[in-house]
């Protein structure tokens, strides 16, 4: 028995080192699904809700550095002042620089964000966050990110946006 156990640990620890050797240069797409919190400075408008998309990009290694940019386009059921305000999608168009780590590649991301919404009107941003992606198979990749959005004077109000997302994503290499 210690035997069996002996191997299933060694297999474990050497998983992440086979991964280790990935290449991470070419296109890839996916899809993701997670939630948001929405804060609206000045105002008691906060909210939170769901979402669900897909994303493309491609990256470029470079040694233990890879850079690349994304697409990503989210249905969203983001409801804000209790469902007075929704917003119905976001379309990202996001640079991405990282390092292998851990078996997986962890990143960080800045963009641009467009946001829309029947109550507000459609509106720019910017935003920043991390990600991990850890391959699966050869062409599978599962991941999370964590991005903060920012739109200031939304629609040429006086309200600034900010919202937090966190996806759980899911992508394939090509």
């Amino acid at each position: 028995m210690k035997l069996n156990t002996l191997i299933i640990a060694a297999a474990l620890v050497a998983a992440p080192a086979a991964t280790f050797a990935q290449d991470w240069t070419g296109p890839y797409a996916g899809f993701q699904i997670g939630g948001s919190d929405i804060d609206v400075d000045g105002a008691a408008l906060d909210g939170d809700g769901p979402s669900y998309g897909i994303f493309a990009g491609y990256n470029v290694q470079n040694g233990n550095i890879v850079y690349g940019g994304e697409i990503d386009y989210d249905t969203t059921e983001y409801e804000i002042a209790d469902g007075a305000v929704e917003v119905d999608s976001t379309t990202r168009l996001k640079g991405r620089i990282g390092t292998q780590l851990g078996g997986g590649l962890a990143y960080g991301t800045a963009g641009i964000v467009w946001a829309t919404s029947p109550e507000l009107g459609d509106d720019d941003g910017y935003l920043f966050g991390v990600g991990y992606d850890l391959p699966v198979t050869t062409n599978m990749k599962i991941g999370a990110e964590v991005l903060q959005h920012q739109f200031e004077d939304y629609n040429d109000s006086s309200l600034d946006v900010g919202v937090t997302t966190f996806k759980a994503r899911v992508s394939f290499s090509f």
